[in-house]
């Protein structure tokens, strides 16, 4: 099959992370969790999941967003892998995040993150849905954050001249003959 990178798009709750776990197991490449390098952080940062404080709101400071893209870029420099956080998600969030705290080192995570978009061979983006997010103490409740979030995501992919295709469906199963049908038609 070759050497080829998936990128899974989405905001929170879209289904990114099963569809990353089908997509791995059918190429049988590595699936990259980016749950991984958030939670690492956050155990070691101290993140207390009862204090009510959103989690992305805590990860909100340059350190963390720095230290999260350079974990990305390490996790995804193998040969072949389908993620479900990609350079451009991290953009997203760090531009909803820093913004208005610390727009320097913003001007360095968006541009890295703009060049390394390149890197991925196939990008696929999960649309928001507005439906409750699923409790799992991993990301934020709030719908309207999620919306954001997919409107910058889809705005840089756009604005990036990024190749990708919308997951128009919620089932997973036509998510992943969607993903087979297009990384077949470019292998």
């Amino acid at each position: 099959m070759g050497n080829i990178k998936i990128g899974i798009i989405g905001s929170a709750g879209t289904g990114k992370s099963t569809l990353a776990e089908s997509v791995a197991s059918t190429f049988k490449i590595a699936n990259l969790k980016s749950r991984e390098i958030t939670e690492d952080i956050l155990t070691r940062d101290g993140y207390d999941y009862s204090s009510g404080i959103q989690i992305e709101r805590f990860l909100a400071n340059s350190g963390r967003q720095s230290e999260m893209l350079k974990r990305t870029l390490e996790q995804q420099s193998v040969e072949s892998f389908v993620t479900d956080r990609t350079v451009i998600d991290l953009a997203a969030y760090a531009v909803c995040e820093l913004s208005q705290s610390d727009p320097m080192a913003l001007r360095k995570i968006f541009d890295t993150c703009k060049t390394e978009s390149s890197t991925y061979t196939h990008l696929f983006l999960c649309p928001w849905k507005d439906i409750p997010i699923a409790v799992t103490k991993k990301r934020t409740l709030n719908t309207w954050y999620q919306y954001l979030i997919y409107i910058v995501e889809k705005g840089m992919l756009d604005d990036w001249g990024c190749k990708y295709v919308v997951l128009e469906s919620e089932n997973n199963d036509e998510r992943l003959k969607k993903i087979l049908e297009e990384v077949g038609e470019q292998e």
